[in-house]
């Protein structure tokens, strides 16, 4: 649900997978059974349904040419919730020669005067097109701040995942309350622990600048892209000649392949630049530090999973597993000697001799001392050291 403080808007994504009559007509009456029981809570509320729906219906989806089970009870589904289906080009692009582009990603809402729709090449190796739909609910914010997560699924370590919410303690932690908000809150905060630890991220500005590998060669491969994709709809969309259609669709596919190995080509030069750039700074400096903890902070996590409290519940910070460790250690170091008492330490009949310490040994310690190297225990830098 977003909530503007004055609207309320909710939205569902829909996949529907490639399932038989008996399991689509399950799936559409539960999204009938939860669209009346948002409508019931939030009176005012737009519904916006959203997704792969795989539906086909001749009279009422690109490209009208047949209809399934899908089809019609996508259309029952809209009519029965007042619904309008915005997407009216063809969403999918075949890989297949000769096969037909069809509709199959909806945008089904009770506003669709709040909506504008605008259907995009397909992004990487997707054969889906990139729909964008802008809905304004409130006066838009010319200066977007804050960060928005990306997470990295490819290099997510799932098998740890799955052990961390199968041996969490929910029932302790999650419904020990009474309260169902309290227990969804709760829930969901663990299910983002899990992400957090398990699957890589980072935190990207909202500051509408460009990535650093971002250069105008990538500009000009998305243009060129996005153009050899309008061409090819444009030729589709006229019924003109099928080698004329079939000419622009090679000319896209050509377009899309290479404006990926543009993309490829100049992340790869970004990282080789950043590594350059390391090995050029005096290994222990200020800037080698600096650059490599922002590097390390792109795409990290924890490398120790969640422990284990004696009470129960999971240690999640750096501070909580040291104190855990300590105080196991602790607990392990206790021995009961009983009523033995401590070794008789040998006299000692020698005596060390006084330290001299000369300001000509100082000033040659001082003079061997890194200024690039971080501070010692006493918290002094090297620099200012040597400076005095």
């Amino acid at each position: 649900m977003v909530d503007t403080g004055s609207e309320k808007a909710l939205y569902a994504c829909v996949y529907r997978s490639h399932s038989g009559n008996q399991e689509t007509t399950r799936l559409f009456d539960h999204l009938t059974e939860m669209a009346d029981k948002a409508q019931q809570r939030y009176p005012t509320a737009q519904l916006v349904f959203l997704g792969d729906f795989n539906a086909h219906h001749e009279e009422w989806l690109f490209p009208y040419e047949k209809t399934c089970h899908a089809g019609r009870e996508a259309r029952k589904f809209a009519v029965s919730l007042n619904l309008t289906q915005l997407i009216n080009v063809a969403t999918r692009v075949p890989d297949v020669p000769g096969h037909t582009p069809n509709c199959l990603d909806l945008l089904l809402t009770t506003d669709p005067d709040r909506h504008s729709v605008s259907v995009s090449a397909p992004l990487g190796s997707s054969d889906h097109c990139l729909v964008k739909s802008v809905s304004i609910h409130s006066p838009p914010d010319l200066c977007p701040r804050g960060t928005r997560r990306v997470w990295r699924y490819e290099s997510a370590d799932w098998d740890e995942m799955r052990h961390f919410y199968a041996s969490f303690p929910w029932q302790q932690v999650c419904f020990s309350s009474g309260d169902p908000s309290c227990s969804a809150e709760a829930v969901a905060d663990v299910i983002r622990q899990g992400m957090e630890y398990f699957i890589p991220f980072s935190d990207l500005s909202l500051d509408q600048k460009a990535q650093a590998w971002y250069s105008s060669d990538c500009a000009r491969a998305v243009a060129l892209k996005q153009s050899a994709y309008q061409a090819w709809v444009l030729a589709r969309d006229s019924k003109a000649g099928a080698q004329r259609v079939c000419a622009r669709k090679k000319a896209f596919n050509s377009a899309a392949k290479s404006c990926k190995r543009v993309l490829r080509k100049a992340r790869f030069d970004h990282v080789s630049r950043i590594g350059a750039k390391l090995a050029s700074y005096p290994p222990g400096s200020k800037r080698f530090w600096s650059l490599s903890k922002a590097v390390e902070s792109n795409f990290c996590r924890p490398t120790l999973p969640p422990l284990q409290k004696p009470d129960g519940t999971l240690a999640h910070s750096a501070a909580e597993k040291a104190n855990l460790f300590a105080s196991l250690f602790a607990s392990n170091s206790r021995l009961d000697a009983g009523s033995k008492l401590p070794p008789t330490l040998p006299q000692c009949s020698s005596s060390m001799q006084g330290i001299a310490i000369r300001q000509n040994e100082v000033r040659r310690a001082l003079q061997t001392l890194d200024v690039n190297k971080a501070n010692g225990p006493d918290g002094i830098p090297a620099r200012k050291t040597v400076c005095a």
